[in-house]
């Protein structure tokens, strides 16, 4: 039977994490299903290889499917991209690593002509050039990490506001870069997550804020989505556009008729569906990935 590779982030994944959702939903598709921590993929015997949390040793071109689920350690994210970009010359990717390196920051959405309504958006270095960003055009802002994931380290500020210095010197500090990018008046009333597997939405939920965050790990709260034929007309859109760059599996983040950032490694999702009683769709995004693969 064929075998798919769960890349994970961590080496050992909480129940609710796409990894522990998607091996049974593949089982049951007739797939073996070995996973595995990106922070033990090596070079040996001219192969990349990767071990599972039992001590197997896999090797990754064996395998039919690779599936990235997570960054690992940050200070080797690069060489990991490298193995698996020569190991996926001869095993697809759901998502390409070249859509992995290029899509999961929140820069492809942002340079040039925006594909799909976005929002305007600043990246720098320099604390100073963000904050007068701000304070050229007014108005409320956003910033962030490019790279960020759970909501972390997500400010919403107005351009006056006395914070807003000091807490761009901290997100570019050591010469990291931040985003300053327009707050979306829609996201005051929460925004939607909706996940698209092979170009197709497959699940949607509306997160209610907090005072300055939606997303769920940073305190929002996930409830049912109310049909909106716009809004999955605008995700297929989305999805297409994914498709068409190595990307089968993806969570995008909309308010009102605005695509705030696309999420392609390990979006959340598939638990807080099943626990808002919308079923198992870890089976509905593997038979698209599997048919968008020609694998089904």
């Amino acid at each position: 039977m064929p075998q798919v590779l769960l890349l994970t982030g961590v080496p050992h994944p909480a129940p609710d994490d796409n990894a522990a959702l998607l091996a049974p939903a593949f089982r049951a598709r007739g797939w073996s299903v070995a996973t595995a921590c990106l922070d033990t993929l090596r070079l040996g015997e001219r192969r990349v290889q990767a071990t599972t949390a039992s001590g197997a040793c896999v090797a990754v071109d064996a395998c039919a499917l690779l599936w990235i689920l997570g960054f690992g350690r940050r200070g080797s994210f690069l060489d990991k991209m490298q193995l698996l970009g020569a190991a996926s010359r001869s095993v697809p990717c759901v998502n390409d690593v070249e859509a992995v390196v290029q899509l999961h920051g929140k820069y492809a959405l942002a340079v040039g002509e925006p594909p799909f309504p976005h929002p305007e958006t600043w990246a720098a270095t320099e604390a100073a050039e963000l904050v007068a960003r701000a304070r050229a055009g007014g108005g409320r802002w956003v910033l962030k990490p490019p790279g960020g994931s759970f909501g972390r380290d997500v400010h919403v500020l107005d351009a006056e506001d006395a914070a807003l210095e000091a807490t761009a010197a901290a997100l570019t500090a050591g010469g990291r870069f931040a985003l300053l990018q327009r707050w979306v008046p829609d996201a005051a009333a929460g925004e939607h997550r909706i996940l698209v597997a092979g170009g197709e939405p497959i699940g949607t939920y509306a997160r209610e804020p907090r005072p300055g965050a939606a997303n769920l790990a940073a305190g929002g709260t996930p409830v049912h989505a109310a049909p909106d034929p716009a809004r999955d007309a605008l995700a297929r859109r989305v999805g297409a556009w994914l498709l068409a760059r190595g990307v089968r599996y993806a969570g995008i983040d909309v308010a009102g008729g605005t695509v705030l950032e696309v999420n392609v490694v390990n979006p959340g999702g598939l638990g807080t569906l099943r626990q808002l009683g919308e079923g198992d769709r870890a089976g509905a995004a593997v038979d698209a990935v599997l048919r968008s693969l020609r694998l089904a």
